[in-house]
């Protein structure tokens, strides 16, 4: 008897401990995606000052630092977007014909160097330089949730460079991108408070038509911005240039306080 007593205290402390330590593992590996560093490269350079031109990529990107399957996931997805976006000035059949520019950012840099080279080649007196700057950085971590910012900025001819900034989230216990949309309970209310706010911000009037203020709706409805982010003081809500007003007006961004989101916000999944 004594030592069936013994046998199950030991199983029940082996099964104590085993789940412990699971536990243990499974709160680090969440909570691991909050710590990093960031990761620069540059490729190339640029000559304005002799007119010489140039391709220059600069990448900074904020990257959680061990090596738990989360912060490996996060590392891959963050790595294949910064050689989405050096491919996005490059067409699909230099592409395919080389290969690796789809597998890391100095081969995407070198494809994308020689497109500028054989454009040169064409157009010699054409001045500038072709220029892609990325920066990437946390925005908010929180035990459930790391939300991420990716800004871009570019130069490849024309009137004026190009910049648009887009957020991300990952899941803590996965390591996978969660569209922002999934943390909203109600986005036919969300739609009515971002209006709101907006028109507060522009000066404009509650009833004023938005296009003949100047600014760009599509099917002649308002609508949310692409890319919007929580963050500790509420949700952030971005336009970028071009998505809802000319690029002379800029960005517009605002933040809207979790207290005038209650039951907006799925808070519970942010938090």
């Amino acid at each position: 008897m004594i030592r069936t007593i013994v046998a199950l205290a030991a199983g029940c402390f082996l099964f104590l401990a085993c789940n412990n330590s699971r536990k243990k593992e499974q709160d680090g590996e969440r909570s691991s995606f909050s710590k990093g560093q960031v990761k620069k490269a540059t490729f190339g350079s640029c000559d304005t000052t002799g007119n010489k031109g140039g391709v220059s990529v600069v990448i900074s990107m904020w990257e959680p630092s061990d090596s738990g399957t989360v912060a490996t996931k996060i590392r891959d997805i963050l790595a294949g977007k910064t050689i989405n976006r050096l491919n996005s000035y490059t067409d699909s059949a230099s592409i395919a014909a080389h290969p690796e520019a789809a597998k890391s950012p100095k081969a995407a840099f070198e494809v994308f160097e020689k497109n500028y080279n054989d454009f040169k080649k064409d157009f010699p007196d054409s001045p500038g330089c072709w220029e892609v700057e990325l920066h990437g950085d946390t925005v908010m971590a929180t035990p459930k949730v790391l939300f991420y910012q990716l800004d871009h900025y570019s130069f490849t001819g024309g009137a004026h460079p190009n910049s648009f900034t887009s957020y991300h989230a990952f899941d803590s216990e996965t390591g996978d991108e969660r569209e922002m949309k999934t943390f909203i309970a109600d986005s036919v209310a969300l739609l009515k408070i971002v209006e709101k706010k907006f028109r507060e911000i522009e000066k404009l009037a509650p009833g004023a038509n938005l296009e003949e203020a100047g600014y760009f709706l599509a099917n002649h409805r308002f609508f949310v911005p692409a890319n919007y982010v929580f963050t500790t003081k509420g949700v952030l809500f971005y336009y970028n240039p071009y998505e809802i007003a000319a690029y002379a007006r800029g960005p517009i961004e605002f933040t809207i306080p979790y207290n005038e989101l209650e039951g907006v916000v799925e808070k519970d999944a942010v938090f």
